[in-house]
Parts: structure tokens; C-alpha cells; sequence
């Protein structure tokens, strides 16, 4: 027979474990997949101002804005009609590639430091699905744009609801602010 001390004492227990992973999971097991994440935006500026600067030469041959057109056919209802928009206005396609390139970099870089990481996981999320949609089931370049913007994605979504755990500047930026940022009645927990 069991008593009611030893119930209490395993009842302690349990409870002091669950206490303990939500303390060591986010920081031991998820860094590697904010780090990824965060390399592979950081890296997608990089290619684009750094490794192939003709990408973003707006009379290149190799401007990246020539690939709206092969995303067209692709692309699913919710980015197609912007792309349309886009190929209809190419001046502000090539403020939308300047844009979209500078905020992958500050994603890239927030994620890779581990600085406002729900917010930063929220971006990637954004530019991930947005990257999903636009190149469609096929992609323009290569089957695996599909994969690449599901895993991206869905990984973003997990820091962005786990955040940086204990490797980071967010635990930092706790020291000084609780990471919240409060309009109205909305609560947004940007750390």
C-alpha cells in the first residue's frame, strides 16, 4: 500500500522534472535549428550582395527579378496575385527585392544571435511560406524550393514559439526588459 507522503514526495518529483525540461530543452536541443535557420537566411543576402552582386544589378541578365516570371505559373493564390502585381510594376519589384533581401539578412543575423527571436522566427516564418507559395508544388528552379520553404517554415514556427532558450542575447535583453511589447490589449512576447 502505497501512503499519501510517498505520493506527495513522487508527485514532487514529477513535477520538479517537468519544471527542469521546460528550463534545458529550448536552449540544449534547439540552438542548432535556430542557428541553421538563421544561417540560411543570413547566407541567402550573402549570395545575392556578396557572392553574386549581378543578382542584384536591376540591367543584369542575372537579376533575380527575371524569376517572378517563371514563379507565375507556379505560384499559389495567396503571393500569385502580388507577383502579378509585381511583373505588371517592375519599379517596385525592385524595391520589393531590396526589401525582402534586407529583412532575410535581419532575420538571418536576429536568428543566428538569438535577438528577438520570436520576432525573428515570425519573419522567417513570413518569408518562408511566402517562398512556399510563390514558387508553387513544382518551384521554378528546383523541386526541392518546395522543401525548403515547408522545413524553413515550420522550423521558424517552433522558435517562434519556444524563443532562444538560455543561448543568446535574449537572456541579456531580459535582464533589462521582460520582452514584451503591449499595444492596447495585445501582449506580444518579442524574446
Amino acid at each position: 500500500m502505497v501512503s499519501a507522503k510517498t505520493t506527495e514526495v513522487f508527485a514532487t518529483k514529477e513535477d520538479s522534472r517537468a519544471k527542469d525540461v521546460d528550463s534545458w530543452v529550448p536552449s540544449s536541443y534547439l540552438w542548432p535549428l535556430r542557428f541553421i535557420i538563421g544561417f540560411q537566411f543570413f547566407t541567402a543576402w550573402a549570395r545575392r550582395y556578396l557572392n553574386a552582386p549581378s543578382k542584384m544589378d536591376w540591367y543584369s541578365k542575372h537579376n533575380i527579378a527575371h524569376k517572378f516570371s517563371t514563379m507565375m505559373p507556379h505560384a499559389l493564390p495567396p503571393i500569385q496575385g502580388m507577383i502579378r502585381w509585381l511583373l505588371l510594376h517592375p519599379h517596385w519589384a525592385w524595391d520589393f527585392l531590396i526589401i525582402f533581401s534586407w529583412v532575410e539578412f535581419v532575420v538571418g543575423l536576429f536568428l543566428l544571435t538569438g535577438t528577438l527571436t520570436r520576432l525573428a522566427a515570425f519573419g522567417a516564418a513570413v518569408l518562408s511560406f511566402s517562398m512556399l507559395f510563390g514558387n508553387g508544388w513544382l518551384g521554378t528552379a528546383c523541386v526541392d524550393e518546395f522543401q525548403i520553404g515547408s522545413v524553413e517554415g515550420i522550423a521558424a514556427m517552433v522558435l517562434m514559439f519556444v524563443g532562444a532558450g538560455g543561448l543568446g542575447v535574449d537572456r541579456w535583453i531580459h535582464k533589462y526588459w521582460d520582452g514584451h511589447l503591449r499595444i492596447g490589449r495585445w501582449n506580444l512576447h518579442l524574446t
